[in-house]
């Protein structure tokens, strides 16, 4: 502390009388030996006929003269690096004015900082708004510790979303595993063929534990990295809050923007993607699905009745004008020029679409479609009520349930997500199956019987559904009894 004292007076030592800041080019007046800025000193003499003095000792000078103080102005320079390693502090630890060495008392409004008593008489302050230093210190801490409670609010919805994710990821992980076991025990139950469809399936499940695991691990890393930086600054904040007034509001501005930074930065809240989710009920919908096929060969054993096929035929009169549609109604491929056909209600005149004459309300049918060519198709159910003239989306929202191959995978026609279907190598006939009592609709591979997707719950049992076809490109489809 007594270092701090010593700093003082040798900074004090080191100021003019005049601007009562550092000597900037000092001289001593050689009558007395006091010594000022030799600008300050100039301007105070003024003219040259007027009868000057030493401002400090009022001692009539007889004549202006003056030489520099080479000597002293090395003291200013060791005086100004010794405040600014430390001796800008009473010795009471209180901050003094850099410029003046004098305990900072006052705030200025305009310049939001604390000054000393000499600040505020000085030029540079003039005609500010300056408040005791203690009112601006209430004031500004009111403010940081209103937005410390934001903060904290914040924090806790973070560890909300936090805790959100991992049981979201834990009930992933658990149905992902009951779903394994299921198909498992399913599997068990049929020949060699289906064994090996089992251990293609295991792989798949095994891979989508790894793909959640992976994406749980990077959320709770972001949210981690987001929880410790706010929880850092949050720190901050308060121990800046036990400071005293004059380093509380050292910078205070610049406090008050990174708090205001934090309390508006959004976090958004993290989930797993939805193509993740997809795919994990599509592993539901195979179980089921390989239920349901045990239940039904069971059945036919029992019976011995075959399951009986719908016999689609495609209906012209709904085809878009470029499609070419067999005289057997059977096949379906896109031509190269747009014919001249009547342009009646039912009618396609967007998508290169064709719906099936029967429709379907009630009970269960299937149909198998042949699929092959360069270029997009798909093939699936349509409401009867959809929408025949001009763009639209195709998907369950327009009242399309449909699979394809589109943009070269094979994926379910679900925008924007269009999740890719479950199989190997490369498709020749799908097989639809419409259970309008389930509800479901079931599409598989008709010479594997692999199964591809599954639309449950869907409202297409609402009102009449009728067999959907797209093709583009030189695909081509072709419909079997």
């Amino acid at each position: 502390m007594a270092a701090v004292g010593v700093v003082r007076e040798l900074c004090e030592e080191a100021t003019c009388s005049i601007c009562l800041e550092y000597f900037k080019d000092p001289v001593t007046i050689v009558e007395c030996g006091h010594n000022f800025c030799r600008a300050c000193l100039t301007q105070c003499w003024g003219e040259p006929d007027k009868e000057i003095s030493c401002p400090l000792c009022r001692k009539t000078v007889q004549q202006r003269k003056f030489i520099p103080n080479r000597q002293l102005k090395s003291v200013v320079e060791i005086a100004k690096k010794l405040s600014l390693q430390g001796g800008n502090k009473t010795e009471g630890g209180e901050k003094v004015c850099e410029k003046h060495r004098e305990p900072l008392k006052l705030f200025c409004k305009e310049h939001e900082g604390p000054i000393c008593l000499v600040c505020d008489r000085s030029k540079e302050h003039e005609n500010h708004t300056v408040i005791p230093l203690e009112d601006a210190h209430k004031k500004y801490k009111d403010q940081i510790c209103s937005l410390l409670k934001t903060l904290r609010k914040k924090e806790e919805k973070m560890l909300t979303y936090k805790a959100d994710v991992e049981k979201e990821s834990q009930d992933l992980l658990e149905q992902t595993k009951a779903d394994k076991q299921k198909t498992r025990a399913e599997f068990r139950q049929l020949h060699q063929f289906l064994e090996e469809q089992e251990k293609h399936l295991l792989v798949q499940m095994e891979e989508l534990e790894k793909e959640i695991a992976i994406k749980r691990e990077e959320h709770l890393a972001t949210l981690s990295k987001e929880l410790s930086s706010l929880a850092s600054f949050i720190q901050e904040m308060e121990e800046k809050c036990q400071q005293p007034a004059s380093e509380l509001l050292q910078d205070v501005r610049r406090t008050l923007e990174r708090c205001e930074k934090e309390k508006t930065y959004k976090t958004t809240p993290v989930a797993f993607p939805p193509a993740l989710k997809w795919r994990i009920w599509d592993f539901s919908d195979i179980s089921a699905f390989l239920e349901a096929v045990m239940k039904q060969f069971k059945d036919t054993l029992v019976s011995g009745l075959p399951l009986q096929k719908a016999n689609v035929i495609l209906d012209p009169d709904t085809a878009h004008p470029d499609l070419i549609v067999s005289e057997d109604r059977k096949s379906l491929t896109l031509g190269d020029k747009y014919q001249d056909l009547p342009q009646n209600t039912e009618r396609f005149n967007f998508w290169p679409c064709v719906l099936g004459c029967e429709g379907f309300t009630a009970g269960r049918h299937s149909w198998e479609v042949a699929v092959g060519g360069e270029g997009e198709w798909a093939v699936g159910v349509a409401s009867k009520s959809v929408k025949r003239k001009g763009c639209f989306r195709l998907g369950p929202e327009e009242g399309i349930w449909a699979v394809g191959e589109l943009e070269g995978q094979y994926s379910a026609v679900i925008p924007p997500v269009y999740p890719r279907l479950s199989l190997c190598g490369a498709l020749k006939r799908i097989r639809v199956s419409l259970n309008c009592a389930g509800p479901r609709l079931t599409f598989s591979d008709a010479d594997t019987a692999v199964p591809l997707y599954t639309f449950s719950g869907a409202p297409f049992t609402r009102g009449t559904v009728c067999p959907f076809f797209y093709v583009s490109g030189e695909s081509f489809l072709t419909l079997f009894l």
